[in-house]
């Protein structure tokens, strides 16, 4: 056996060890630096992480790295510009399409809780019998040459995100799959000769959509594209990638196209009901003797340490003789930039932590890993999988069955249901007249703010000041709120950091870092907390603030809750209990906070679950057991509430439509969603399934720094009129902004806040009349062209705060 077998990495943070490209992008989007300024930093922060996986002794480096998002790189490259963004030109253009005023719209990355901006190929891009491709290798190029002077031409890999799964993430598209994906192939087989002129050693082609339900049925158009891209290459091998999970029915087929590695997730979703199929298709199916075999068998998607799992899938892999020691490559199951940066960070930022602040435990220290971490078990596991001798290092693998168990054993059937039916609660709860205004929950998080909390934590401030001075900031939120004529207010977080961060620093069983950063997309990063052992409620989380802000106001203020389903989705879970499991713990602790914010007169309590739909297993057959558990999470944590008290949730930035029955399921009394980007999508859906509850649907993106008109907004409210839902009952349709206002500055909160309720006051109005119907009805097109790239585009970019995830 070979002294070493050779490592390969597919992806690492992008973001930086101190966050340094977070903070150059807000600096660039306030105007307070410049594009080279920009790429500057952006270069180096690239530099140091290639730099990090050399000197591990990485054999193969994947060249990662983004000015934003991957898929917005690729859209770029390709020239896939949708016509509104085509005057602008360079970083004015690439962010007017991430963050302008009619920016791409945004949902999660496959089961992830990275965003992605989705690509746009319509009749503008790709049009029947043409394209308006307009490529641009510049970029991809640029980043190979500058990968070959830090680590060397042998080890630098150029990482492209392949055509299939490019064209599966896209929107608008109205040709079949296969003749989308052939319109682009022009393109990347340019692109592969031009990479292969430089001097790259292989291409990595990632295609996670193979891991899909729908992946498995795209063999004609994988197999056609491939066969181009394979001649287009030339000598240089091409690297198929895969993660997330398994790709099982494609496996036969994919293994078998013409490239010369392939990469598979041995692993797949931590926590997971149904593990990784990988080894057992491989021993079922074989693998080709002509081609390279990648071993995702570093956990790419979890803190916790190899537990010598990575060691046994090896050697078990080898001994069943489906590859040989000199054709396989050894790297992680998923793209390391879903992990934080390094882990010594962390133990240092603990060491320099105030004496109050609690302290990572040594033991559990012992048992994480982030992703320099994994880097470095890569190259070890690679080293010892080497090694001779009895394979008494290895531990034995157990093949795991599919969990089947009772999530709901030992909790009373009855916690899981709200004690009378929707219609007979709702003439309990709070009335409004048509076109109620709310917002999401947050608002903006001043530097002040910001400054507060770091006082807390230093020692600065006692919890008392700490408290009396956040009540401040409470009573402004209120009073904004109260001056703009809102019906239902919020008391603005302004307390929270993060909205899964701010329950787990104060729920038993979990555990918060300090550097434990992750990108959740573009500049906003997030710290998922870690949880470490059973879920406890150690009392009341969110009551204080409730009641500082009712006792500025005799209006509705709703409590804030953070849902079972996305605190588990959006932390680092356990590996050794199940998910399922893990969510009712959640749920029963977050019932008691229902129960008691109920107790302190809280007559709406918003429980926001926008991650439900993230968690769903690629594989659709397995998506009845998930939506079973985690729809009954959030019931068991709402259940408690009584029948006048309105229950509401918040879903954004997913594709809700496929899973609308859940949704119904769920039961809350009002739903909002994200909704500005969609084009009403969602509300189209929601109509066509006769949903009858009330709705809130987004009237304007708070990811972008423009403030919708009027007129503006009353179009998106017309529009919801004309889908037909809830048949007239207006009092039932809410006006809110897509999101939370943490990510906003004052200014643009007061001035788009004061336009949506004015609109809604029109449209009431208008209603009122009985002139909806005959009203000239602004288009949504048209009113977009207005507020369009003109105002969001260059200038607005440059000129607006830094925008990010609503929660």
């Amino acid at each position: 056996m070979a002294a070493m077998l050779s490592t390969s990495t597919i992806g690492f943070p992008r973001i930086g060890d101190q966050r340094q490209l977070k903070f150059a992008m807000e600096s660039f989007f306030k105007g307070d630096s410049t594009d080279a300024e920009l790429l500057a930093v952006a270069h180096k922060v690239q530099a140091d992480a290639w730099n990090l996986q050399k000197a591990a002794g990485v054999s193969l480096i994947g060249l990662d790295g983004t000015l934003y998002d991957q898929v917005l790189d690729t859209i770029t490259w390709l020239g896939a510009i949708p016509p509104r963004f085509q005057a602008l030109s360079g970083l004015q253009r690439y962010y007017a399409m991430a963050r302008g005023g009619t920016a791409l719209d945004m949902s999660k990355f496959f089961d992830t809780n990275y965003h992605y901006l989705v690509p746009e190929l319509g009749p503008e891009v790709l049009a029947p019998g043409k394209s308006s491709l307009q490529p641009d290798f510049s970029g991809p190029l640029e980043k190979l040459a500058r990968g070959q002077a830090v680590v060397g031409r042998e080890h630098a890999v150029p990482i492209l995100i392949g055509p299939v799964t490019f064209v599966s993430l896209s929107r608008g598209c109205e040709l079949p799959l296969g003749e989308a994906v052939s319109r682009l192939l022009p393109a990347y087989c340019a692109l592969l000769q031009q990479l292969a002129a430089a001097g790259a050693p292989e291409v990595q082609l990632h295609e996670p959509v193979l891991a899909t339900s729908e992946g498995a049925e795209l063999r004609a158009e994988f197999e056609a594209a491939y066969a181009q891209l394979a001649q287009a290459a030339g000598t240089v091998p091409l690297h198929l990638v895969t993660y997330y999970d398994d790709i099982g029915a494609a496996y036969p087929w994919a293994v078998a196209l013409p490239v010369a590695a392939v990469s598979l997730d041995f692993l797949g979703p931590p926590g997971a009901a149904v593990p990784s199929q990988t080894l057992a298709l491989i021993k079922q199916h074989g693998f080709p003797s002509d081609k390279r075999l990648g071993a995702g068998v570093v956990d790419g998607r979890s803190v916790w340490k190899d537990d010598g799992t990575a060691l046994a899938l090896l050697r078990e892999l080898l001994d069943a003789g489906a590859v040989s020691a000199d054709r396989l490559l050894v790297t992680s199951s998923a793209p390391l930039q879903h992990l934080p940066y390094d882990l010594d960070l962390e133990l240092a930022a603990a060491n320099t932590a105030a004496a109050a602040e609690p302290q990572l435990p040594p033991a559990l220290a012992a048992r994480l890993g982030f992703a320099k971490q994994k880097v470095e078990e890569i190259v070890s596991t690679a080293r010892l999988a080497a090694s001779p001798g009895d394979g008494s290092v290895f531990k034995a693998v157990q093949p795991r069955e599919q969990q089947v168990e009772d999530h709901r054993a030992g909790i009373a059937a009855e916690w899981f249901s709200r004690p009378q039916s929707f219609e007979a609660r709702r003439e309990q709860q709070p009335q409004f007249h048509d076109f109620p205004t709310t917002t999401i929950g947050s608002f903006p998080q001043t530097a002040e703010v910001r400054r507060l909390r770091q006082q807390l934590k230093s020692g600065k401030l006692t919890q008392a000041e700490y408290e009396g001075l956040i009540a401040g900031h409470i009573a402004h939120a209120v009073g904004v709120q109260e001056a703009l004529g809102l019906d239902v207010l919020v008391h603005g977080e302004a307390e929270r950091t993060d909205m899964v961060e701010y329950f787990g620093m104060q729920l038993g069983g979990m555990l918060f870092t300090r550097a434990g950063w992750v990108q959740s997309y573009g500049s906003r990063c997030v710290r998922p907390p870690l949880v470490v052992a059973d879920i406890a409620y150690r009392g009341p989380m969110t009551c204080w603030e409730y009641k500082v802000a009712s006792a500025y106001t005799r209006k509705p203020v709703k409590g804030m809750l953070t849902g079972p389903i996305t605190i588990l989705n959006w932390s680092f879970p356990r590996k050794d209990i199940s998910r399922a499991a893990q969510a009712m713990q959640l749920a029963l602790a977050l019932r008691q906070e229902v129960a008691a914010l109920e107790a302190a007169g809280c007559p709406i309590i918003q429980v926001d679950d926008p991650a439900l739909r993230e968690g769903l297993p690629l594989k659709r057959e397995r998506w009845p057991s998930y939506l079973s558990w985690a729809v009954d999470a959030f019931r068991l944590c709402t259940g408690v509430a009584a029948p006048h008290t309105q229950v509401v949730t918040h879903l954004c930035y997913s594709d809700f439509q496929d899973i609308l029955p859940a949704i119904d399921r769920m039961d809350a009394d009002v739903l909002t969603i994200e909704n500005s980007r969609s084009d009403n999508a969602m509300m189209a859906a929601l109509a066509a399934a006769g949903y009858g509850r009330d709705i809130g649907p987004g009237v304007y993106d708070v990811h972008s720094p423009v403030v919708p008109s009027v007129e503006f907004i009353k179009s998106r409210i017309r529009s919801f009129i004309d889908s037909g839902i809830l048949s007239g009952r207006y009092d039932r349709v809410w006006v809110n902004p897509d999101c939370g206002l943490k990510t906003r500055g004052w200014p643009e909160t007061i001035a788009a806040l004061r336009n949506m309720v004015t609109a809604a006051a029109e449209a009431r109005a208008e209603v009122q009349r009985g002139a909806a119907g005959t009203a000239a009805v602004v288009s949504v097109a048209e009113s977009d062209k207005a507020e369009g790239v003109g105002k969001g585009g260059a200038a607005e970019v440059s000129a607006g705060r830094c925008v990010g995830c609503c929660h």
